[in-house]
């Protein structure tokens, strides 16, 4: 199945090549910031997966923290793609780039020993303090 998305102005676009879009809720503070709201909500995939429809050479980079980044559109700064934080090649997405009202399945909320006291989760999906078992950088 193919996801098309781009930021708001419409200079960054591209596909997305998967079966279903899975994400996860992240509270940390640099999530917080780079999207100016209580938590953000990224679809996690591979290189491989994304297909570029503009120049990805266009994009800003950002190193939000030691071999972490987050890239952002050029022109009206809409976040697009954060890597390097969990030490692999996965890369994440934010959900709201995608075209339309995609299938999007919320794993889990992560980060939330650094959720603010002014949101309340209130679904039952998987909490975790900092990163799941078995993901991120190995401490």
């Amino acid at each position: 199945m193919s996801f098309a998305g781009g930021c708001l102005c419409g200079g960054v676009r591209f596909t997305v090549q998967r079966r279903h879009l899975n994400a996860v809720h992240c509270y940390c503070q640099m999530c917080r910031k780079a999207h100016g709201t209580a938590f953000s909500t990224h679809a996690v995939i591979r290189p491989e997966q994304i297909e570029w429809v503009s120049d990805p050479a266009a994009l800003v980079k950002f190193e939000s923290s030691p071999q972490a980044f987050r890239e952002f559109c050029p022109t009206c700064g809409a976040h697009v793609l954060v890597h390097g934080q969990t030490g692999d090649n996965t890369q994440a997405i934010p959900v709201g780039l995608f075209d339309g009202d995609p299938p999007v399945t919320v794993l889990s909320h992560i980060f939330v020993g650094e959720r603010v006291g002014w949101y309340q989760i209130t679904d039952t999906l998987p909490q975790h303090a900092g990163w799941p078992e078995g993901f991120g950088r190995p401490s």
